[in-house]
């Protein structure tokens, strides 16, 4: 290869390396990765402000006020039903957490605790040689029904990356749970939830449309 292709290939290489990443973040604002940050912030922020300033039961009642008139405003701009009751069922069950052990920690424990579970789950199933990823796709028919040597290493790597990305949601969230640090529990949380998942399931979807 001579230094003009080497040069020719690099620029190839950025290109197309720039053109994903530009296509990741359309994917992430097609998808409401900026309505899910507002979503996923706003109840912890209530429930944080009012800890730090009132403690434990002021702060759930912060946190439900603040859910149910987001829960509000999401119905009242058509979002589903189901996914608005579900989201202010989980802020209810980690608000009544939080009145039952009297720590506001115990408001971010289901979250690490469901991080711990979905890595094993992903894992599990690398060992067992049928990538969860894989399972997923054909569940709801992105990938074609046939399996072949080339699409399970595609879903190993796939589903390894996101084992990976819940494995270190733990090694960051379990630390500040073990030191009782609200606020970065809080913004822990919130980064590394919704968006994060959000940026994952566009990369993902990028990374499957690749044959």
């Amino acid at each position: 290869m001579t230094v003009d292709d080497s040069r020719s290939g690099t620029a190839h290489d950025s290109a197309r390396a720039r053109s994903d990443a530009r296509a990741l973040g359309h994917a992430v604002i097609a998808r409401g990765g900026v309505r899910h940050l507002v979503d996923a912030a706003t109840p912890v922020a209530a429930f944080v402000v009012g800890y730090q300033l009132f403690g434990t039961g002021p702060a759930v009642a912060a946190t439900l006020t603040a859910a149910a008139l987001l829960a509000g405003w999401r119905l009242r701009r058509g979002d589903s039903p189901k996914v608005v009751t579900a989201a202010m069922a989980a802020v209810t069950a980690y608000s009544a957490l939080v009145l039952f052990t009297g720590e506001g920690r115990a408001f971010f424990l289901p979250e690490i605790v469901g991080c711990a579970v979905l890595t094993v789950a992903f894992g599990a199933t690398l060992i067992r040689g049928r990538p969860l990823s894989l399972i997923v796709c054909h569940r709801f028919q992105i990938e074609p029904s046939g399996v072949d040597q080339p699409l399970i290493r595609k879903h190993r790597r796939l589903t390894a990356a996101w084992a990976v990305m819940w494995a270190l949601h733990v090694l960051i969230l379990l630390p500040l749970y073990a030191a009782d640090q609200i606020a970065a529990l809080a913004l822990g949380t919130t980064l590394l939830g919704k968006p994060s998942v959000l940026i994952a399931l566009a990369a993902s979807w990028l990374w499957i449309r690749k044959r």
